[in-house]
């Protein structure tokens, strides 16, 4: 009678996948690391290899990405908003004030006359709207900038706790 010898059990590690997935993930990882280099400075506390410290910061950025719903690579690299709208400046103004003011002045006897004052008066006010519109724009720019910067930050705190979890000191 032949004894069989059986091998011990240990508790089942996830498999890894061939060389085709271990390139996918360097590559994956590779693209995501100037975003969270820029963010996230973590040191290894349990000497972990360089390939899992690759591992843990590609899934902790999925994480905090999936935690927070802002993703950092996902937005755009120039400002979002539309420039603001060409018309309602000083020459648009003075045309329409000049042709306000030419019937103004028909009725008042002198046309000309008329065009004149309204030509500036329209200019003043394309003017000082074309401005505005100019202001509202750099504050709602401004606006967003914070916003965004608010949302990195609450991206990186999420990032950071995750790495913590597995055993990195984060700064």
């Amino acid at each position: 009678m032949l004894l069989q010898r059986t091998a011990p059990s240990f508790p089942k590690q996830p498999r890894r996948s061939g060389l085709l997935g271990s390139s996918t993930l360097v590559l994956l990882m590779l693209l995501a690391e100037p975003a969270i280099a820029q963010n996230v400075i973590a040191y290894p506390e349990r000497g972990q290899s360089p390939e899992l410290q690759q591992r843990d910061r590609y899934d902790c950025y999925n994480w905090a990405v999936q935690q927070t719903g802002y993703n950092p690579q996902a937005q755009p690299l120039y400002g979002s908003t539309a420039p603001p709208p060409v018309g309602g400046g000083a020459v648009p103004g003075a045309f329409r004030g000049a042709a306000l003011g030419a019937v103004g002045g028909a009725i008042g006897g002198d046309a000309g006359k008329g065009a004149a004052i309204g030509a500036g008066v329209g200019a003043l006010f394309g003017g000082v709207r074309r401005r505005e519109m100019v202001m509202q724009q750099q504050q709602m720019e401004q606006q967003q900038a914070a916003a965004q910067a608010q949302r990195g930050a609450v991206f990186s705190r999420a990032e950071a706790a995750c790495l913590r979890g597995r055993g990195y000191s984060v700064d």
